[in-house]
């Protein structure tokens, strides 16, 4: 484990304790909220390399093939023509889809077993380890995808800038993550380990939301859509499109269901501009300015 110092996304160091027993910390100056003492880079790529880790993708492959394709239509609505770096590309299931709409694709991912299944079940070399240990050409890309990936690492500023370096001028950037701060799914979580529910438990009752490890992933970074736009306003973006992330990989009755809850909370949002869905879709565009040297030496 590792804690942190100082504020990934603004580099204040005025960080509060919202709940120490599940090591949730925020920036007092930004908002930012995540965990510290949290796993170290090193933890969280082993446990993102089990050799099991990606048998539940492969079993839901239907519902996640209909889930690749309602992302990738939302991308190509504000994408830029030409081809495309999907960042933390797990088993390559969306370059798959996404390889017909652009030319060429690539892919990183830190899970060796992922990488070995994208190999063998989809032909796609993708490239094994972090962003910014890789050293891919500058302004060699026209999009970049990152899909739940930037709450899983740990500097989120230098992951965001990389992708500025790696972009080409007016490059897009689509991004999705867990809108898990302000979801209504994380209001109900809280009260109810508020109340002390059994099955609530795991769940602090400040934010509804569980220690990093404790659950299917580890999520080190918990964003709302001000920090996420700050963060990438901050680092030489701008804001193309906001809204909410159609990430249910299921199919049949249980898919109408969530496509009819996605559907009501789109319509929220489009009313009152709040977003209390489980994620956040937000793309932006590299813009010419002038970073400062604090921020390239991120």
């Amino acid at each position: 484990m590792e804690s942190v110092k100082s504020c990934n996304v603004c580099k204040s160091d005025l960080i509060g304790k919202i709940d120490s027993d599940y090591n949730f910390c925020k920036c007092l100056d930004c908002g930012y909220v995540f965990d510290s003492p949290r796993p170290t880079p090193p933890e969280v790529t082993d446990f993102y390399s089990q050799p099991a880790k990606y048998d539940s993708w492969i079993h839901e492959e239907r519902g996640r093939k209909a889930l690749w394709r309602r992302r990738l239509r939302k991308m190509i609505r504000h994408s830029n023509p030409g081809n495309l770096l999907d960042v933390g590309a797990g088993i390559g299931q969306f370059l798959c889809h996404a390889r017909h709409f652009f030319s060429p694709v690539e892919g990183t991912e830190v899970s060796a077993s992922a990488v070995q299944i994208a190999k063998e079940k989809y032909g796609l070399d993708i490239h094994r380890g972090v962003l910014e240990e890789l050293h891919l050409p500058p302004e060699s890309y026209d999009n970049i995808s990152l899909f739940h990936v930037l709450e899983h690492v740990h500097d989120p500023t230098c992951t965001i800038l990389e992708c500025r370096r790696l972009l080409r001028p007016n490059g897009k950037l689509v991004i999705a993550v867990p809108n898990d701060v302000l979801a209504l799914s994380s209001i109900r979580n809280r009260t109810l380990s508020s109340f002390g529910m059994k099955r609530y438990r795991q769940f602090s009752p400040k934010l509804g939301l569980s220690r990093a490890g404790d659950a299917a992933e580890i999520h080190l970074s918990h964003f709302t859509p001000v920090v996420l736009r700050r963060l990438l306003e901050k680092n030489g973006f701008s804001i193309v499109r906001e809204s909410l992330d159609p990430f249910y990989p299921s199919h049949g009755f249980k898919w109408v269901l969530q496509s009819i809850r996605y559907a009501v909370f789109r319509l929220l949002f489009a009313i009152w501009r709040s977003n209390h869905y489980e994620t956040i879709w937000m793309v932006s565009e590299k813009v010419d300015l002038k970073l400062d040297e604090t921020e390239q030496e991120a």
